[in-house]
């Protein structure tokens, strides 16, 4: 089963967000998220963090003090002696978190807006970059091709290594040397594009999707700490 939870950004009590967030978190990631200039990139990592803690729990029976962050030498953060993966992603005011336990996951959300996919040309290949010219609604199809990519990038986890170019999408699905990452769009709004990538593919159901209010993700900030989450 994968799963996925979503949370809402929004500005109400931040200065109580901020504070408690300083108090109930590490010191390393208080420094994380305080280079950031901008408090919605600040919170919606912070919110990230959360939903993680919030979903190991609800699906996974791990209690937050025994959630320990590691990072591979890609910079990819995972879980240390756990089969559960991860992958958090967020654009304007959606923050999302997906979490399987069969082999890699990425998953990857944007803003549908106006964009000039001249300039990205070489990021598609030729039958994608065509399939986007000949849409009705460009835009759309433009986010729905890059948050694929990007989900899969995620799911390897070496995406730095990776050219976008080179990620084709085929009938829901992309291939890396011999990985094969199955691809599930994610209908949050009609405003935005969402799809996650897993190396299993979903025959029989579908990710198991939760929204997670604003106010119950802070309450559950506040009865917890979420000192070895880095």
């Amino acid at each position: 089963m994968t799963h996925l939870l979503c949370t809402s950004l929004t500005p109400i009590d931040n200065e109580i967000f901020f504070a408690q967030a300083q108090e109930k978190f590490s010191e390393e990631f208080v420094l994380k998220y305080s280079k950031y200039k901008r408090w919605q990139d600040a919170k919606s990592t912070i919110l990230g963090r959360l939903l993680l803690a919030y979903g190991l729990q609800k699906f996974y029976n791990i209690n937050v003090d025994e959630i320990t962050i590691e990072y591979s030498k890609d910079k990819r953060p995972f879980l240390e002696n756990s089969e559960v993966q991860f992958n958090i992603s967020h654009s304007n005011d959606f923050i999302v978190c997906a979490f399987t336990s069969h082999g890699g996951i990425g998953v990857d959300v944007e803003k549908i807006s106006n964009v000039d996919i001249n300039d990205f040309r070489l990021q598609f290949s030729k039958s994608e970059y065509d399939n986007m010219v000949g849409s009705l609604h460009v835009q759309e199809k433009f986010f729905e091709f890059w948050t694929q990519k990007e989900a899969v990038l995620k799911a390897y986890g070496t995406g730095l290594n990776v050219a976008l170019d080179s990620i084709e999408i085929i009938d829901g699905s992309s291939t890396i040397g011999e990985e094969v990452f199955y691809l599930e769009e994610i209908d949050l709004t009609a405003e935005y594009k969402c799809h996650i990538a897993t190396q299993h593919l979903n025959e029989f159901s579908s990710t198991e999707i939760t929204h997670v209010s604003p106010k119950k993700i802070a309450d559950f900030m506040g009865s917890n700490f979420f000192k070895t989450i880095r």
